[in-house]
């Protein structure tokens, strides 16, 4: 009986997946922005309306007074009466009408299918079926709780990977920088005394590492598939692709343009991808563009060693050593706020590494209180958890932390344990 071979092309196929989901998503953010603008237009034209209506209500109640000073003085008190009853009432009904019309214009229909259609991008078909997407689980399978700050609930560790300080596939020599590729769940650790940064699924299970002219690697992100690595005693910035191909290294030492003195953190702008860098002992912010050339500089004469730095749409928040003290800027790179300064009752001590959440809540980790600190946008503390230890939910210096696309807290430890954590 002759065999029949199938072939199957399950790498292109997640390929056309992948590209299918970003477009899907792509055209509901082109949608939902669309939406806006016709509802704030809107807006605008019953503003516009509401003014021109108020202006013709004013002008008929001076035609009311108008009418009543003239007539009072031609007509009968009886006839006087009878003309001011009818100009009256018909005032009252074109003010009424004008009212409604005000009233039912200021009504907004929300297409309730849209929120569902909405909701159902959350949703992945297999087989014809609508299945949500699961949450992933961690040895030992205990289904993490996204910590709820507002409800005062801490977060528990559920997960720990404990290493030794070998340079050995999956084990950990003082990890500094975490960094999560979105798309995929998988955590770029920068490993410091590996000379390395090792990658691990979402579930902490070791896939693979890259080494390719480091030198102390410290500070990572990922932005459009990239990987940008700070390479501490390499003075200089890497570019990798997501497999761990270099693609370009800037940076020498010394304080001029695109130099560093031991850079330090660092992120990508989603506005317009510069990246910036914690140009740590030259006590600046530099910000390259994403082919790594040099744009411009953020900080001069404010910064005492920064350490890291996260940017969003609208904002630039920079962590610094000396206060310690976080800086907040807008988008134009103007100094906002200052923000979480030692000795105003939070007894911060050491802090080194920060992520924020969508609520522009700030988790910072604490080396030397080891524990992890979580802060609202205006500097109040909200929750610090973690104590001293080697145990889970314990930390020996923790370092490098993120939050995942689930909203999960990932800290790395840098010594002894050189563990990685997940709350």
């Amino acid at each position: 009986m002759a065999s029949v071979e199938v072939k199957i092309n399950f790498i292109e196929q997640v390929k056309d997946s992948r590209s299918k989901i970003r477009d899907c998503f792509k055209r509901s953010h082109e949608a939902l922005q669309l939406r806006e603008s016709i509802l704030l237009s809107r807006i605008d034209q019953i503003e516009k309306d509401y003014n021109n209506k108020t202006q013709k209500m004013n002008k008929l109640v001076e035609t009311l007074n108008t009418n009543k000073s003239m007539n009072s003085d031609t007509l009968t008190d009886n006839e006087l009466k009878d003309t001011l009853d009818g100009v009256i009432s018909l005032i009252n009904k074109k003010i009424t009408e004008l009212t409604a019309e005000t009233d039912s214009s200021i009504t907004l229909e929300w297409n309730n299918q849209f929120d569902a259609d909405i909701e159902q991008l959350g949703s992945i078909m297999l087989n014809g079926q609508t299945n949500k997407p699961q949450t992933r689980t961690f040895p030992p399978q205990v289904k993490p709780v996204v910590p709820n700050y507002k409800a005062k609930q801490l977060p528990t560790a559920y997960y720990c990977k404990k290493s030794t300080d070998k340079k050995a596939p999956g084990e950990l020599n003082r990890p500094r920088g975490i960094a999560i590729h979105y798309q995929t769940g998988n955590i770029y650790i920068a490993d410091c005394y590996n000379n390395c940064v090792q990658v691990f699924s979402s579930n902490g299970d070791y896939l693979f590492m890259f080494s390719e002219k480091m030198n102390n690697p410290i500070g990572i992100c990922i932005s459009q598939n990239k990987v940008f690595v700070t390479q501490y005693n390499g003075h200089c910035i890497n570019k990798y692709e997501l497999e761990g191909k270099l693609i370009k290294s800037v940076g020498s030492y010394g304080d001029g343009e695109a130099q560093f003195s031991f850079p330090y953190g660092l992120d990508v702008s989603d506005r317009n991808s510069n990246v910036y860098v914690c140009d740590f002992y030259n006590n600046r912010v530099q910000i390259l563009t994403q082919e790594l050339k040099f744009h411009s500089m953020l900080g001069i004469d404010l910064f005492r060693y920064p350490r890291d730095v996260k940017v969003t749409r609208d904002r630039v928040l920079v962590l610094d050593r000396n206060d310690p003290c976080m800086f907040v800027f807008n988008s134009d790179h103007v100094l906002t706020n200052r923000l979480i300064t030692k000795g105003d009752g939070k007894q911060t001590n050491n802090p080194i590494r920060f992520d924020i959440d969508r609520d522009y809540n700030i988790i910072m980790s604490d080396n030397n209180n080891h524990c992890v600190y979580m802060f609202n946008e205006e500097g109040e503390q909200i929750h610090k958890f973690g104590k001293e230890g080697q145990g889970i939910g314990e930390f020996d210096c923790p370092y490098g932390i993120a939050l995942d696309n689930t909203g999960h807290i990932i800290v790395v430890c840098e010594k002894k344990t050189n563990c990685l954590q997940f709350f």
